[in-house]
C-alpha cells in the first residue's frame, strides 16, 4: 500500500513539473498599456468617435477633402492618444494613403520641420516643378519655406493630390499659436482642393487656445468629446482582455476595481496591469495555471494602483497649486459634493462663493462676471472641469478621485 502511495505520489510530481513546463510556455497575460497612450487590448465605449473618424477617411478615399478639422478633446487619461493611435492602425492598412502623427515638440513648432514631416523631400521632391514658383526652396534635401503659409499651402495641395494624407496631432493643447493660426487656415484651403484631414487631440484647454488663434477655428472643427467611460463599457475594457486569455475575474473583483476607477479609462488600465503582473508572479511562482484573479490577489494589487494614483496625481495638483488655483479648486470640488455634472450657474454660484470669502470678488456686477468666468476658464485649462461639446451649460468633473486629492491636501494646509 505505502508502494502505491509512493508511485502515486511521483506520478503527482511529474504531472504537476510537466504542469509548470506547460504553463511557462503557454500561458498568456493581456497587455495592459497606462500612462503609455498605446491601444488598450479592448479599446471600449468609443464607437461613436470611431465611426466618425473612419467617416472622414472615407472622403479622402473617394479622392475628396475633409468636410473639416477633427478634434478630439478631454481631460488627461480619459483615451485620447490611445483613440489616435486607433485610428492611425485604421489609416496604415490602407496602402492608397499616407498618415502621420505628430506632437508639436516633435516639429518644434517650425514651419520648416512641420513642412519636412508632412512631405518628406525624399519622397516628394517630384514636386518641386510645380511648387518652386510659391517660394519653396530645397536644400540639402530638406524643403525650406519663405516662413508664409501660402508655401505650405502650395506644398500641401501638390502633395495630396498625389497621395491623400492624414495628420494626426496629438497634445495639440500645446501647439504654439502663430503655427498653429498657419496650419489650421492651410487645412481649410487643402482640404478644398486636395484629399486632406488634420485631426487633432487634447485637453479642455484646447479650446481656449484655438479661440485666441481665431474664433472661427473651434466653431467650424468637427467636435468629438472623449469622456469618462460608463459601467458596460468600463466592465468590457476590463473584463475582455483577462477572458481573451482565458482568465476568470470573480464579479466582487469587478465591482471593486469599477468603483474605485470611477470609469477613468486611466486607471482602468492601471487596474488591469497591476492585476496581471500579480497573477503573473502567482503564477510562475507556483508553477500552476491559477487563471483567476480573487479577492485577495486583488488586495495586493491594489497597493500598486494606489501609488500608481499618488504618482499620477502630485504633479497634476502641483500644476494647479503653481497656477494658485488650489483653494478655488478645492471650494470646487466641495460644490461637486460627489456628483458627476454641475449646472452652469451652479458652479459660477460656487466660484463667486470662494471669490467673494476671499476677499477677490470686485463690486462691479460686470467685472465679477468677468472674473468668474475668468476662473472657470482657468480651471477649465486643466481638465480639472470641462464641458463636453454636446453638454449644454453643464460642467463634468474632470477626474473626481484626483478632485478629491486636491481637497485633502488643501484642507491638510487650512
Amino acid at each position: 500500500m505505502q508502494g502505491i502511495t509512493r508511485q502515486c505520489g511521483i506520478v503527482n510530481s511529474v504531472i504537476l513539473l510537466a504542469m509548470a513546463m506547460y504553463t511557462d510556455a503557454a500561458l498568456t497575460y493581456p497587455e495592459f498599456t497606462p500612462g503609455r497612450g498605446g491601444i488598450p487590448p479592448f479599446l471600449a465605449g468609443r464607437a461613436q468617435q470611431q465611426t466618425a473618424l473612419l467617416e472622414s477617411l472615407d472622403r479622402l478615399r473617394r479622392g475628396k477633402g475633409a468636410l473639416g478639422d477633427m478634434i478630439l478633446i478631454g481631460p488627461r487619461g480619459y483615451g485620447k492618444t490611445a483613440l489616435m493611435h486607433w485610428f492611425e492602425r485604421q489609416c496604415e492598412q490602407d496602402t492608397a494613403l499616407d498618415v502621420v502623427l505628430l506632437t508639436p515638440a516633435g516639429v518644434n513648432n517650425s514651419l520648416d520641420d512641420l513642412a519636412n514631416e508632412l512631405a518628406p523631400s525624399d519622397s516628394w521632391d517630384k514636386l518641386k516643378p510645380d511648387i518652386v514658383r510659391a517660394g519653396i526652396k530645397l536644400v540639402n534635401a530638406t524643403w525650406q519655406l519663405d516662413g508664409r503659409g501660402t508655401s505650405l499651402r502650395h506644398l500641401l495641395t501638390a502633395r495630396c493630390r498625389q497621395r491623400p494624407l492624414v495628420v494626426l496631432l496629438d497634445e495639440a493643447h500645446t501647439l504654439d499659436p502663430k503655427l498653429g493660426f498657419v496650419l489650421l487656415n492651410v487645412s481649410q484651403e487643402v482640404c478644398a482642393k486636395a484629399p486632406f484631414l488634420l485631426a487633432l487631440s487634447g485637453t479642455p484647454g484646447l479650446e481656449q487656445r484655438l479661440n485666441d488663434m481665431d474664433v472661427t477655428f473651434w466653431t467650424r472643427s468637427k467636435k468629438l468629446g472623449i469622456g469618462r467611460l460608463d459601467e458596460n463599457d468600463a466592465r468590457d475594457a476590463l473584463v475582455q482582455p483577462f477572458s481573451q486569455h482565458g482568465i476568470i475575474m470573480a464579479e466582487s473583483v469587478v465591482a471593486q476595481v469599477i468603483a474605485d476607477s470611477q470609469c477613468y479609462p486611466y486607471f482602468l488600465q492601471c487596474w488591469g496591469n497591476a492585476l496581471t503582473t500579480c497573477l503573473r508572479e502567482r503564477e510562475q511562482a507556483s508553477g500552476m495555471a491559477l487563471r483567476e484573479v480573487t479577492d485577495e490577489l486583488t488586495a495586493v494589487a491594489r497597493l500598486a494602483v494606489e501609488a500608481e494614483r499618488n504618482e499620477h496625481y502630485e504633479p497634476f495638483r502641483q500644476q494647479i497649486e503653481d497656477a494658485g488655483l488650489q483653494p478655488l479648486a478645492a471650494a470646487v470640488t466641495e460644490a461637486y459634493a460627489g456628483a458627476d455634472t454641475l449646472a452652469e450657474h451652479d458652479l459660477n454660484a460656487a466660484i463667486k462663493a470662494h471669490l467673494e470669502a476671499e476677499g477677490e470678488l470686485p463690486d462691479d456686477k460686470q467685472a465679477q462676471g468677468k472674473m468668474i468666468r475668468a476662473s472657470r476658464k482657468a480651471l477649465a485649462g486643466f481638465g480639472y472641469v470641462w464641458r463636453p461639446p454636446t453638454a449644454v451649460a453643464t460642467w463634468h468633473a474632470g477626474v473626481p478621485s484626483l478632485m478629491k486629492h486636491v481637497l485633502d491636501v488643501e484642507r491638510k494646509a487650512r
